[in-house]
């Protein structure tokens, strides 16, 4: 059985980090530091594996980081992780594991009653009207090919010893921006990734076309790495707004 998958995270100003899986509707968990959510992401996809395999239901194999930025909630999300399941236990103690998740008081702060896929179709989770702040911002995961693809490139995130999150860009050596929480990051990002643009075509350089997602998360710097990011540079329009300075402060000249 295929034990790892691709994980989608979003976060609200005001909410936990919420995980969810594209392959596995309904598989979804949350944590209150983005280092609890990877780890109850592990978590809860073994016991979401282990109990459809105990029920005999097929089991779709994971689909890739590009797949799961096609997925049509995926642009709620700040950040893409993948996850391995923790080692497999045996039919009755996943079983056992997983009634006892379900009927825990763990699982009904965090979800309240257990959820239907019908539930899951209703809830604003999943409803084209939510919009998390960070979308807001402009951090949310969008498609790396699209009419945008000379300005968004996909980045790796990396936690350093202090808990302070790193963003580079493996297309763009040297275009690094970092951040105390993952929001914060995604969002200097975007400042690192414009500046970095304007300073190249000053410079009579051309930028190099940005790479899909999966061969981001196939570089030898992505083995360290704790998510990946999709990140659009600022236009001039955005640079100049109010909501940007509120954000990064006055702008700033490549030069």
């Amino acid at each position: 059985m295929e034990r790892t998958y691709i994980a989608l995270v979003e976060k609200d100003t005001t909410s936990d980090y919420g995980v969810f899986f594209p392959d596995l509707l309904g598989c979804i968990t949350a944590g209150t530091t983005f280092e609890e959510a990877r780890e109850m992401a592990r978590e809860v996809l073994a016991l979401q594996l282990e109990g459809m395999a105990a029920d005999g239901e097929y089991i779709p194999p994971p689909g890739s980081a590009d797949d799961a930025l096609a997925y049509e909630d995926a642009h709620y999300a700040i950040a893409l992780i993948v996850v391995e399941a923790l080692p497999e236990r045996t039919e009755e103690e996943a079983q056992a594991e997983l009634d006892a998740f379900l009927a825990s008081d763990e699982y009904r702060e965090l979800y309240g009653k257990p959820l239907t896929e019908d539930d899951l179709d209703d809830s604003a989770y999943y409803g084209d009207s939510y919009e998390t702040e960070a979308v807001r911002n402009g951090a949310g995961l969008r498609p790396v090919i699209g009419p945008d693809t000379g300005r968004t490139y996909a980045a790796l995130v990396r936690q350093d010893a202090a808990g302070n999150f790193n963003v580079g860009f493996p297309d763009l050596p040297g275009c690094i921006a970092v951040g105390n929480t993952l929001e914060e990051a995604c969002k200097t990002a975007r400042e690192a990734l414009s500046l970095h643009l304007a300073s190249m075509s000053a410079d009579g350089h051309e930028a190099p076309p940005p790479s899909c997602a999966s061969d981001v998360l196939a570089h030898p710097d992505a083995a360290d790495a704790v998510a990946l990011t999709v990140v659009t540079a600022l236009s001039e329009r955005e640079s100049a707004t109010e909501a940007y300075r509120e954000i990064y402060g006055d702008p700033v000249s490549a030069s």
